[in-house]
Parts: C-alpha cells; structure tokens; sequence
C-alpha cells in the first residue's frame, strides 16, 4: 500500500506553488536516481496540482483507472528515486 502525499503550499519550495510557464510535465526520466525528497520538491513546484503515490521499489501496484492527479514514485531503501520514471496517470 503506497503513502499518499499532497503537494500544496506546504511542501513546495520557497513556498511557491505554481507550474512553469509553458508545457506542463507529466512525466520526470531525470528523477531516476535522486534523493526523494529532492525529487518531492521538484514535482510540487512544476505540479502543484497533484498527489504523489510513494512505493516501495519492486512493490506491486494495482492496476486501475489512469488519475490525470497521480504522480507514482518509486523508492529504494535509501529513499531514491528508482525506475520506473515518475509520471503522471
């Protein structure tokens, strides 16, 4: 079972919350191999408006409907980011 998290103002950095101009990310390759809670901050910034689904890396997810609000990350036991790349859906 994942951990949920939400991005809000509370976990941005610098408290700013808001996308980029321009393309909106919906998927993060060069996240692969970062400490989470740096890849965390990255997603909120440029995706404020979406939820993070934490799981362990090798730890089976339940197919289900695609969430345009998820972002599913997976982490290693030293908390980084492992593949599969974090995305949206």
């Amino acid at each position: 079972m994942p951990t949920i998290s939400r991005c809000d103002e509370r976990t941005v950095v610098d408290g700013v919350g808001r996308a980029m101009p321009g393309r909106v990310p919906t998927q993060w390759p060069n996240l692969v191999n970062t400490p989470y809670y740096t890849a965390h901050q990255i997603i909120c910034t440029e995706r404020p408006d979406v939820y993070i689904e934490e799981y362990a890396d090798g730890e089976a997810v339940q197919p289900g409907p695609r969430d345009e609000e998820r972002v599913r990350v997976f982490i290693d036991r030293n908390f980084v980011v492992v593949p599969p790349m974090p995305q949206v859906g």
